[in-house]
């Protein structure tokens, strides 16, 4: 494990046009990368009857790709009391995660919550840990958070975390300092040959929610290479490779080609966008044609 957070610098303070957009300047991948799209449903269903309904449509949506998204790891969040419904209707190229986990460590003495292990037992391959409803509405510290992170890696998950400023913060232009040291938080309880399963979330919160303007491209990139450079510096190049960096905020099918094809963006998570089959694979679509070199692909046919 690593637990020094190391200096809050930005080795890319500035980024061309060109770097930005090309899609041939990729970072290190391991040989079978796949690429990560998560849908966050938060609770936006409330009966099983909606639910089933999404399901058969992402079903019968994933059937019509006719395996031309086989460069991307697709995991749907639904809420906890759905898990086991949405896994058990679910295509089984899909996976299931759950939009949080416990940190109890005595089951026992722990009423009301969801721990790891059992998200595991009812098919659960992902958790989403850290989103800004967790950290900025309910509260949860990044002692927390880094403590369910390596609680779920032990148990067998894997862990989408998320990191994001508020406005506030990058008003006050403390935006870099603080995701490096939700992220250093978090990496110290990942082991060093965990990171293959762990996703990077970027989610500035400013840039979320209805009528939020997203994050322009520019910054986007900006904000993924120093995440990425600090995992490099402070976990290792392994890490730097095999963690996936993603972007979520605002995204919607008719702006995701503006950030697919940036060099340090392996995905995204949805929100609204997800919640609609249609949309989401319309999202996976652009970013397969994005990440495309020269017919290259990432996964085994």
């Amino acid at each position: 494990k690593t637990r020094s957070m190391g200096a809050a610098s930005c080795r890319c303070t500035t980024c061309d046009d060109e770097r930005v957009t090309t899609i041939n300047h990729f970072p290190p991948r391991p040989s079978k990368y796949r690429f990560f799209v998560g849908a966050n449903w938060k609770c936006s269903f409330e009966d099983k009857f909606s639910i089933d309904a999404l399901v058969t449509r992402l079903n019968d949506s994933w059937a019509g790709t006719r395996g031309r998204l086989c460069d991307i790891e697709i995991c749907i969040y639904p809420p906890y009391v759905y898990l086991d419904r949405v896994r058990r209707q679910l295509n089984q190229d899909l996976q299931v995660g759950s939009q949080n986990a416990s940190e109890a460590i005595q089951a026992s003495k722990s009423t009301g919550t969801v721990t790891p292990a059992m998200l595991h037992s009812v098919g659960c391959k992902w958790v989403l840990l850290g989103h800004s409803d967790r950290r900025n509405v309910l509260g949860e510290t990044d002692e927390v958070i880094a403590k369910k992170v390596g609680e779920a890696l032990f148990l067998g998950l894997c862990v989408n975390l998320t990191v994001g400023e508020t406005l506030a913060t990058r008003d006050m232009g403390e935006a870099v300092p603080a995701l490096l040291y939700q992220l250093a938080v978090a990496a110290a309880e990942v082991p060093q040959d965990a990171w293959g399963r762990v996703v990077v979330a970027y989610e500035p919160v400013w840039a979320i929610g209805d009528g939020a303007t997203p994050c322009t491209p520019l910054e986007t990139q900006r904000i993924l290479r120093v995440l990425r450079d600090w995992l490099r510096e402070h976990c290792g190049e392994a890490a730097a490779r095999d963690c996936r960096l993603v972007y979520t905020g605002s995204v919607t099918a008719s702006n995701a080609h503006q950030y697919a094809v940036l060099p340090d963006v392996d995905g995204f998570v949805v929100g609204r966008a997800g919640q609609d089959s249609t949309k989401l694979m319309a999202i996976c679509d652009t970013l397969v044609e994005c990440k495309s070199v020269d017919g290259v692909r990432f996964c085994d046919d």
